[in-house]
C-alpha cells in the first residue's frame, strides 16, 4: 500500500482528480485529496504540509490553471524537498511544466479514451517501481539503455551534521525573491534557483555513489581555498572555459574536464545554512568572504550574471565577479540539496548513465537530463553530441558548428572498446579528425545478444554505452 497525495487546481482538474483518487483507493492506496473540505486559513495549510510529509509519493496534475497557481507550485516543490517520488500527470498534450519537474518521466493522461490503459500503467508504477515501456522504448528490436526515470522512496542516511540555518534566513529568502524579479535577468531567471558545481563524469560518478561532495583537501593549505566546498552562482564560468572539451595530448590544459556534468544545488537551501558564506567575486583575488543577508543583497549580480560579450574596459571586472562562489566548510549532503545533473549531450547523458552503478541509476536517475534549451555548457571543442546504435554498427555525430575551424577541433588517434559477451574487440581507426561523424561497422561481429561500446580520443573516453536485446 503506498501513501499518495494528488496535487492539482481545482479550476481544471478536479474531475479527473477524483477520478484518479477513487480509482487508486480501489487498487488498495491510500490517497489524500484536498477537495476543500478544509476550511482556508493556517490550518489548511498545516493539514496540507503534514499530508506531504507523510505521504510516499505525489501525482502533480499538470494543468493550465496548475501551471499558474502558487499552491500547486508550493506543494511540488515542498515534496521534491522532503525527497518524495514526484510523479507528473499531463492532463493537457502541450501543458507548459515548471522548471523543477522538466527532467522528470511523466505520464499522460492527456486522453481520456486512454484512460484505463494509462490507470493501468501508473499503477504497475506505483506497485513496482518500474516505467511503462512504452515510456522509454526507442522501437525496434534492440534499443540503447536509457535510463527509467526512477527512483527509491528511502534515501540512505549521510553522516553529515550542519549546524542549523541563519537567523537571517527569511531576508536571505526575500532578497533572493526580489532578484529573480529583475527585468535584466531576462531569460536568466532561472540561475537565481541554483548554485552550480561541474566536474568531469568520472569524478561526478564518484560523488553520486558516495552521496556527497567533500572538500577538495581535507586540510587547509597555505593561500589555498581547496579545504572548503565551492559553488558557483552561475553557469559557464571561466573556469569551465579554460577547462571543457577534449583536446589533444598536446593541448590539454590543467584540470581537464573533458566530460563535464553539472550539479545544480537549492541555492535558497545551501545559502541559509549557518556555516554558508559567499563572495562577491574570486576567492583569489579579493580573499573576502561574507554570511549576512544584507552583504547577499549588495551582490554585484548584474556582474555576476553578466552573459554578453566583454568590452575591454569592463572585462577584468566582468571576469572576476563571474568566479562569484558560495563556500561551506563542510561536506554536502547530495540527495538533500541537488536538484538536477545535467548533461552537456544525449551522448553524455548515456555515457554517464552507463558508467553509474545500478543502485545509483535508480536513486539519481529522475534528476538526470540533456536538455539545451537552458545552456550551461560552452560547447568548445571535441565532444560526442548523438549516437546511433545498432547491431551492424555505430554511429558518432560530433559537435559540428559552423564557426569551428578544422584545427580548434583536433587530430585524435581514433580507437573504440567493443565487448560482447564478456569479450574485448578493439578497433582502431587511426588518426583523423572528428569535424564529420564516425562510423563504426559491425558486420563481422556477432552482436545478437547485444553490445557494450567505448569510444576514445587519444586516451580520453568520450563516449561509454550499451546496447541489449530485450
Amino acid at each position: 500500500m503506498t501513501k499518495i497525495f494528488i496535487s492539482y487546481a481545482r479550476e481544471d482538474a478536479r474531475e479527473i482528480a477524483l477520478k484518479l483518487r477513487d480509482d487508486l483507493q480501489a487498487a488498495g492506496h491510500t490517497v489524500w485529496l484536498d477537495t476543500s473540505d478544509i476550511a482556508a486559513g493556517a490550518s489548511w495549510s498545516r493539514e496540507i504540509e503534514l499530508a506531504i510529509e507523510d505521504c510516499t509519493m505525489i501525482l502533480a496534475l499538470l494543468s493550465t490553471a496548475s501551471y499558474v497557481s502558487e499552491i500547486c507550485r508550493a506543494e511540488q516543490l515542498r515534496g521534491l524537498r522532503k525527497n518524495k517520488r514526484v510523479i507528473p500527470i499531463l492532463l493537457e498534450p502541450d501543458v507548459d511544466r515548471p522548471l523543477y519537474l522538466e527532467n522528470l518521466n511523466y505520464f499522460d493522461f492527456s486522453n481520456m479514451a486512454y484512460y484505463i490503459e494509462h490507470l493501468a500503467d501508473l499503477l504497475h508504477f506505483i506497485e513496482t517501481g518500474e516505467m511503462p515501456t512504452s515510456l522509454v522504448d526507442m522501437g525496434g528490436e534492440m534499443r540503447p539503455i536509457f535510463p527509467p526515470k526512477e527512483r527509491t522512496d528511502v534515501m540512505p542516511a549521510v553522516n553529515i551534521t550542519p549546524t542549523g540555518h541563519k537567523r537571517d534566513a527569511r531576508a536571505f529568502r526575500r532578497y533572493i525573491a526580489d532578484l529573480r524579479a529583475e527585468p535584466w535577468l531576462a531569460d536568466r531567471y532561472w540561475w537565481t534557483y541554483y548554485l552550480f558545481y561541474f566536474a568531469d563524469v568520472h569524478e561526478i560518478v564518484k560523488l553520486l555513489i558516495d552521496n556527497t561532495l567533500k572538500p577538495a583537501r581535507e586540510k587547509p593549505t597555505p593561500n589555498s581555498w581547496d579545504h572548503l566546498v565551492r559553488l558557483y552562482f552561475r553557469p559557464r564560468t571561466p573556469d569551465l572555459f579554460r577547462q571543457e572539451g577534449i583536446r589533444p595530448e598536446d593541448q590539454l590544459p590543467d584540470n581537464h574536464c573533458p566530460i563535464p556534468v553539472y550539479l545544480l544545488f537549492d541555492l535558497e537551501a545551501v545559502i541559509t545554512l549557518a556555516e554558508a558564506r559567499f563572495s562577491e567575486a574570486s576567492l583569489m583575488t579579493t580573499k573576502k568572504t561574507y554570511s549576512s543577508a544584507s552583504s547577499f543583497r549588495d551582490l554585484p549580480f548584474h556582474l555576476i550574471y553578466h552573459d554578453k560579450w566583454l568590452k575591454l574596459e569592463e572585462r577584468d571586472e566582468v571576469l572576476a565577479a563571474r568566479h562569484a562562489q558560495v563556500i561551506l566548510p563542510h561536506e554536502l549532503d547530495l540527495t538533500r540539496y541537488v536538484r538536477h545533473i545535467w548533461c552537456r549531450s544525449t551522448a553524455e547523458y548515456e555515457t554517464l548513465y552507463y558508467l553509474l552503478p545500478e543502485e545509483a541509476r535508480l536513486q539519481w536517475g529522475d534528476k538526470i537530463t540533456a536538455r539545451t534549451d537552458y545552456e550551461l555548457f560552452n560547447r568548445r571543442w571535441a565532444y560526442v553530441e548523438k549516437t546511433v546504435l545498432s547491431a551492424e554498427g555505430a554511429l558518432f555525430t560530433f559537435n559540428q558548428r559552423p564557426e569551428f575551424k578544422k584545427e580548434d577541433l583536433g587530430i585524435f588517434d581514433v580507437r573504440a572498446e567493443l565487448i560482447i559477451k564478456d569479450t574485448l574487440h578493439p578497433i582502431h581507426l587511426g588518426e583523423m579528425s572528428i569535424e564529420r561523424d564516425v562510423a563504426l561497422d559491425f558486420s563481422t561481429y556477432d552482436t545478437a545478444s547485444g553490445y557494450t561500446l567505448r569510444l576514445y580520443l587519444d586516451n580520453t573516453l568520450a563516449y561509454a554505452g550499451q546496447l541489449y536485446v530485450r
